[in-house]
């Protein structure tokens, strides 16, 4: 797996978020968004503290049921 990174700005435009640059991504590429602090209202930061929260549960809960099959 490669470690090197691009960044490629972007916006969001209608809930969506489009490439600032006219870049072309294979079909599947996996991507980080990062959310710059200083654009973030306090609702945003509160909602994502929520999903952020709502995953780890989740992974907890797979941990869980996988060491509970080997068991």
């Amino acid at each position: 797996m490669s470690t090197d990174n691009q960044i490629i700005p972007g916006v969001v435009k209608d809930g969506v978020i489009v490439p600032k640059l006219n870049t072309q991504l294979p079909e599947g590429t996996e991507v980080e968004i990062v959310v710059r602090d200083s654009v973030m209202t306090p609702a945003l930061r509160e909602e994502l503290a929520a999903w952020q929260a709502a995953g780890d549960e989740a992974w907890a809960m797979i941990d869980q049921w996988e060491k509970e099959d080997s068991e």
